[in-house]
């Protein structure tokens, strides 16, 4: 479900702002015609000079206003100014058209409040830096914090140059010369503040890239050690940090991670960081399936083998989506919308799409950049390798199973074991394998071994190890020794009857919650046993 303030935000604006200019006592519209068109064509034409401060803009209407109320009365700008952000603005017309009325409505109550000619129009600058601080605030006051300096420098910036044209009124008569120069003292004002916050970017990208590049350094070394770390026992815990640690380094607040269940045919939701829990619980509490997900991973929105999806691309469905409150939003092109959606597939060995995470509000306030595709990209392979040491592995790990190295086999059924309430481990060795190889050549050994393979792939509950042609070692999570002895001999009936061979097994049972090593040795020890008594038959220890 979308949660959105802004209807109320706005309204509030558009209320408080009606009801500032009631209480500046009077509401004179300028008619002098040739100053309101100026101003008009001077705002339009600032809406075009805005310059880029880091996410934010540094916009000149204000700086452009403050001369022209010596020539026009403030409610005339408070009516002019907000239609003209509503006309320029590229999205969220009505937002910006209240967050410019409410600063020109605060910005003239305070015109009215100063006594002295000299302060009316530094006050107007005033109330309305203020209404602008009031937005920010209510929007991202972790914004506030990371851009303290250039926040007020602007404001700064802007409070001076009122105060340079309020010296008109230190002048007891006006003159053509000196008023001249007065204007062009602030033009060229203006050209030093243009200079200035370009310049001021160059340096504030600058520190952005190197606060990246030492995030990214040190949350690095942290994600190969959550990863690769042994003897982890919560692992719903551990993949929080992963993913956590993941946000920090791609830049983002928020991710959701899933996973594909193929033998239910539904989305998994598995963990998260940066959501609300009541939220979350409702996330894996929706029924999801994967047809529907996979909608989203088409062709024409993949990127460096990422998904972004730009917002209303694509319908997504608010009961299994989630959007942000409090959502700041910026007013340029490629600037980051609250149902973007960004999609970074998890995948196997075999390039299959197992599960993916869904990242959010990006710190930059921006889409990601090809660069940015390519990182989150190896995010998703350090993931995965995590993952495939978790319980969560029974969800494509039945299927795939071969591809796993030997240690990556022994990590998953420790992580087994210890989430199973009781659970078997055997040992199955194909009695004369080597004679049967010699005598009826190395395709028909491999037809027997492919045979096991096929017999047991076809359960989603029973995990396999093949050691070779004729050694595999299964788990049976969750399952009685009793059940077991049943399935196994119902398996040594039909590769009997198929090959006409017989086959030696050594199993072990434990609720103890042992580790994988103490249980294969118990095995083998039943495997010796079945051997030493002439083969063909299961033993149990």
């Amino acid at each position: 479900m979308v949660i959105n303030k802004n209807f109320y935000l706005v309204t509030f604006s558009i209320l408080i702002g009606v009801f500032l200019l009631f209480l500046s006592g009077k509401f004179i519209f300028s008619i002098s015609w040739f100053f309101v068109i100026s101003y008009i064509t001077a705002i339009f034409i600032s809406r075009l000079m805005d310059l880029q401060l880091s996410k934010f803009t540094f916009s000149f209407d204000l700086l452009v206003t403050i001369p022209f109320l010596l020539f026009i009365t403030p409610e005339t700008v408070s009516v002019i100014l907000p239609v003209i952000w509503f006309i320029t603005s590229k999205k969220k017309k009505i937002l910006r058209f209240s967050i410019s009325f409410l600063m020109t409505s605060l910005g003239t109550f305070f015109y009215h409040l100063a006594n002295v000619d000299y302060l009316k129009i530094p006050f107007f600058v005033l109330g309305a830096l203020l209404a602008n601080l009031f937005w920010m605030f209510i929007y991202s006051i972790n914004t506030l914090k990371e851009l303290v300096n250039p926040l007020v420098n602007s404001y700064l910036l802007i409070f001076i140059g009122s105060l340079i044209i309020s010296n008109v009124y230190i002048f007891s008569e006006i003159k053509s010369f000196p008023f001249f120069m007065l204007i062009f003292t602030y033009i060229l004002y203006l050209f030093v503040i243009v200079s200035y916050v370009k310049s001021y970017n160059i340096v504030l990208f600058e520190k952005i890239e190197r606060t990246k590049l030492n995030r990214e350094n040190e949350n690095f070394m942290t994600l190969i050690s959550l990863v690769y770390e042994d003897n982890v026992e919560d692992f719903d815990k551990r993949l929080e940090e992963i993913l956590e640690t993941s946000c920090k380094i791609a830049g983002f607040e928020a991710a959701l991670m899933s996973l594909f269940d193929n033998e239910n045919k539904k989305v998994v939701r598995i963990a998260k960081s940066g959501i609300p829990e009541d939220v979350f619980e409702k996330l894996k509490n929706s029924n999801v399936s994967i047809d529907s997900t996979m909608v989203y991973f088409s062709k024409r929105f993949e990127n460096e083998g990422v998904y972004f999806i730009p917002e209303n691309t694509i319908s997504i469905e608010e009961d299994v989506s989630y959007v942000f409150e409090n959502y700041l939003t910026f007013d340029y092109e490629n600037s980051w919308e609250p149902l973007d959606l960004l999609l970074v597939p998890i995948l196997n060995e075999q390039n299959q799409v197992v599960g993916y995470i869904s990242f959010d509000k990006p710190l930059s306030g921006l889409r990601p950049s090809i660069n940015e595709l390519k990182l989150l990209k190896v995010l998703s392979w350090f993931i995965y390798q995590f993952l495939k040491k978790t319980p969560y592995a029974r969800f494509w790990i039945s299927k795939n199973l071969k591809y796993l190295s030997y240690p990556e086999f022994v990590r998953f059924c420790d992580s087994m074991i210890k989430n199973s309430e009781e659970v078997v481990l055997a040992i199955l060795d194909i009695d004369n394998f080597d004679t049967i190889n010699f005598e009826k050549g190395p395709e028909y050994a491999e037809m027997i071994s492919k045979f096991v393979e096929k017999y047991f792939k076809e359960r989603k509950d029973i995990f396999y190890y093949k050691i070779s042609g004729e050694n595999f070692i299964f788990l049976f999570p969750n399952s009685t020794k009793l059940k077991t002895l049943m399935y196994l001999g119902k398996f040594y009936e039909s590769i009997t009857e198929e090959f006409g061979i017989t086959l030696s097994i050594g199993l072990t049972y434990d609720e103890n919650k042992g580790s994988y090593f103490e249980l294969l040795n118990r095995a083998r020890e039943a495997l010796k046993v079945a051997k030493k008594s002439g083969g063909g038959r299961i033993m149990s220890l």
